[in-house]
């Protein structure tokens, strides 16, 4: 459910019972209550994944930098564009990585 379709619901509860009505009031309150607690929860979420992502792109740029030593500021900002299951697979093959070319199969 939408908040458009949760207002709307609201909407039509006002208009259907009295003002100051309970049973309007306790719905429309309700209904508002959950719209803004899937709006935190979703909020909440988006925040994790893109908490995790940075962690993931900290940890790619260090474990390389500390394999391969300064890292082109381009490569950088490459890793720091890369989705959460790139950003794994790439720290997951770093001890295989013979050369920075190995990793930029991953980016390209």
């Amino acid at each position: 459910m939408t908040t458009r379709d949760i207002n709307e619901i609201i909407d039509k509860i006002e208009n259907t019972y009295p003002e100051g009505s309970e049973v309007a009031m306790t719905l429309a309150e309700k209904l508002r209550q959950e719209g803004i607690e899937k709006g935190i929860e979703k909020g909440i979420e988006k925040g994790r994944e893109e908490g995790e992502t940075k962690a993931l792109i900290k940890t790619a740029i260090k474990l390389l930098t500390r394999k391969f030593g300064i890292l082109p500021e381009e490569l950088k900002m490459k890793i720091s564009k890369l989705d959460t299951t790139t950003l794994e697979v790439i720290i997951e093959g770093i001890l295989d990585y013979k050369s920075l070319e190995d990793v930029k199969k991953y980016i390209q």
